[in-house]
């Protein structure tokens, strides 16, 4: 695409099949997305130290020793390698080559036994029954609802009776605010989607009849070359993902406070956590339990 290809534009955002998920899986892409991973400046890749610790703390008074804990979307393993280090045996696996091999590279550090998989966590099959599957940052809402419901499926499966899963999802408003949002322009000096200087254009729809955010990203390097990158998100309403849960057979037990589970300063009000538990009688959650944070 050249600049008079994205001047004449026009009409509603639509994104391939090929943009609707950022690729995390390219490896240079992958490297940059990592670096930001590891910064600590900022919290939108993953969570400061500070509160990651404290979300540890949280998920290891919930389980009994020794554990079987399995992260799906585990990034460099931050969450794996502290519950390793109290004696829980982990399962990490996440779709970004670059952030696997720094996971790994920190275990094998360590001497800490953690099986960390390269693999996209929709066609993550398991070999042995877990205690504690979790699935944070909103990851659940890039997928579509046919993939969410096979993943809860699938976590179903793979919990132990009485075992716990921990989803933290972006709330519906979040959602709904990011498509809704203007269009925009930054100056980067490098970042995510390109390694040298270019200016990063943004562009959000909402589509109100399947509850999906999009954006699209136009990066235009100093030749003015245009990289085009989008991303979808789905939103979920109280009672859609109840249903969600209980057809999978679990029961929504507590939806986490933020002293039980902060979500830092710039997710504070838009990312919500809720433990369900594997049910002996499957039974759908109550639908007048409110999961998203007011």
């Amino acid at each position: 695409m050249d600049l008079s290809t994205l001047i004449s534009v026009s009409g509603r955002l639509q994104l391939s099949a090929e943009e609707s998920k950022i690729p995390w899986d390219e490896p240079a892409f992958s490297q940059r997305m990592l670096e930001n991973h590891l910064s600590q400046e900022h919290d939108w890749a993953s969570r400061r130290q500070t509160v990651i610790e404290q979300q540890v703390a949280w998920i290891a008074s919930q389980l009994p020793a020794g554990a079987r804990v399995l992260d799906l979307g585990c990034g460099p393993g931050f969450y794996t390698h502290r519950l390793a280090e109290r004696g829980f045996r982990c399962t990490g696996v996440d779709f970004s080559p670059a952030s696997i091999e720094w996971a790994r590279q920190q275990a094998q550090a360590a001497d800490l036994n953690i099986d960390y998989i390269h693999q996209d966590i929709r066609n993550y099959r398991q070999d042995a029954p877990f205690d504690f599957i979790m699935m944070t940052f909103g990851e659940l809402n890039v997928f579509s609802a046919n993939d969410a419901q096979s993943l809860i499926s699938g976590c179903a499966q793979w919990l132990k009776p009485d075992g716990k899963l921990l989803i933290e999802l972006h709330t519906f408003d979040e959602v709904k605010r990011q498509g809704m949002a203007s269009a925009s322009w930054q100056r980067c000096p490098n970042g995510l989607f390109l390694a040298v200087p270019h200016l990063l254009l943004t562009e959000n729809a909402w589509d109100e009849d399947g509850k999906i955010s999009s954006t699209q990203f136009w990066a235009i390097d100093e030749r003015c070359r245009i990289t085009r990158f989008g991303s979808q998100m789905m939103a979920w309403r109280d009672a859609d993902f109840a249903c969600l849960i209980g057809n999978a057979g679990l029961s929504v037990v507590q939806c986490l406070d933020s002293n039980e589970w902060p979500v830092g300063e710039t997710f504070e009000g838009k990312l919500f956590a809720l433990l369900a538990e594997k049910s002996k009688s499957p039974q759908v959650s109550p639908l007048n339990m409110s999961f998203e944070m007011e």
